[in-house]
């Protein structure tokens, strides 16, 4: 049986997307990141918002992630 948590975060992902990876980021670790892939495609959730779509490898992926916390300043 999924917990709610669970249960949430399958919601949040497109049709076909696949959660990757999910860690917590930011300088208080409260912003929620998740790596999802589709087909050869990989996508970034930040706290459920998707960030963007269109990158070819997981490592892409994360950097963009990290990248983008930066220049927030979270």
């Amino acid at each position: 049986m999924l917990s709610f948590v669970e249960l949430r975060e399958k919601v949040k992902l497109a049709s076909g997307e696949r959660t990757v990876k999910s860690f917590k980021a930011g300088k208080r670790k409260d912003k929620e990141v998740v790596l999802a892939k589709k087909g050869s495609k990989f996508s970034v959730y930040v706290d459920g918002e998707l960030l963007d779509n269109n990158y070819k490898n997981e490592k892409e992926a994360q950097t963009a992630a990290d990248d983008m916390l930066k220049l927030l300043g979270i």
